[in-house]
């Protein structure tokens, strides 16, 4: 997995799983998903990044980049490891603070 940004094209990426991207599927605004041919997700892209901010990952997706549990991400919020923002009750982790912990 890797995050990277583009100037030239202004995009944000997560690679989750290396392979042939078939099929893109906008889930949001500037917001793609981009599957294999078997529906395994590969990557997810994040166009026009300096119009729309920062994106932030919930509790789920960031566990999910990181190959982690739920749980262990918990417990790096509770023991300041990683510093969230809260919306709501939710979590909401800038993915720039999970870089130290990608492998």
């Amino acid at each position: 997995m890797k995050i990277s940004y583009d100037k030239k094209i202004d995009a944000f990426s997560i690679v989750l799983n290396e392979g042939r991207i078939s099929k893109d599927v906008e889930i949001s605004e500037n917001v793609f998903a981009g599957f294999d041919r078997s529906g395994q997700i590969l990557e997810v892209q994040f166009l026009e990044i300096s119009k729309t901010g920062r994106p932030w990952l919930t509790l789920e997706a960031a566990a999910k980049y990181l190959d982690k549990s739920e749980r262990t991400l918990m417990r790096w919020i509770k023991a300041g490891k990683v510093k969230p923002k809260k919306v709501g009750r939710q979590y909401r982790i800038d993915p720039k603070d999970l870089e130290k912990f990608a492998s």
